[in-house]
């Protein structure tokens, strides 16, 4: 940790517990947010593409959402 959060982790220790939760909520928010508009990686990028070729050559080995899920489900 750096020591720039020492100061931040201290008074966050000193708040009621509904509160923690409602700053932890934010700032999680805060950082899904900011990962939903990062670039891909190359790495994540080229399995994207491997995947949608897979699909393009072979369509019909998809399963429709709604068939995929009821089978989840029923699994449950």
């Amino acid at each position: 940790m750096s020591e720039a959060a020492e100061p931040i982790i201290e008074r966050f220790r000193k708040l009621p517990s509904t509160e923690k939760i409602r700053l932890v909520q934010q700032l999680w928010d805060e950082i899904a947010d900011e990962a939903a508009h990062a670039p891909l990686t190359a790495a994540q990028k080229q399995l994207l593409d491997e995947r949608i070729g897979e699909h393009e050559a072979n369509p019909d080995d998809a399963e429709p959402w709604e068939q995929a899920r009821d089978e989840i489900l029923r699994k449950l």
